[in-house]
């Protein structure tokens, strides 16, 4: 498997596999949780290129294919509420920031929200 160095917490540098579509990694609080009974009968769209995704430490195993509503706790206090399908769960070496990395892809969001989570994503 192709990797991708990228840059961790501290400076480290850590592996990232190329095959893992380039989403940004969160830059603010965020809590996730299973979805409520409403979302079990949501279609999931494949994949497109457009498609925003989202990057997340986690200490929590998560199977890829699952779906979660996800919080953003933004720095004005305010909050963005997302629907999110797991794409891919890795292990981090030990001394990280957290046990997993987490890249996740938004399925369902508000327009307003959209532009606010861009706000508190990494930049490239």
């Amino acid at each position: 498997m192709a990797l991708l160095n990228w840059w961790g917490l501290n400076g480290r540098v850590l592996e990232m596999p190329t095959s893992h579509p380039p989403y940004r990694r969160v830059q603010a609080p965020i809590y996730h949780r299973p979805t409520s009974w409403f979302t079990h009968g949501l279609r999931r769209e494949p994949r497109q290129k457009s498609q925003v995704g989202i990057r997340s430490f986690s200490d929590e195993k998560l199977k890829a294919g699952r779906l979660l509503e996800m919080d953003v706790y933004l720095p004005d206090g305010g909050e963005v509420t997302a629907l999110v399908e797991v794409e891919w769960c890795d292990p981090l070496p030990a001394g990280s920031p957290a046990v997993f990395d987490v890249g996740m892809r938004v399925v369902l969001i508000e327009p307003a929200a959209k532009d606010l989570l861009e706000g508190v994503l990494a930049r490239e």
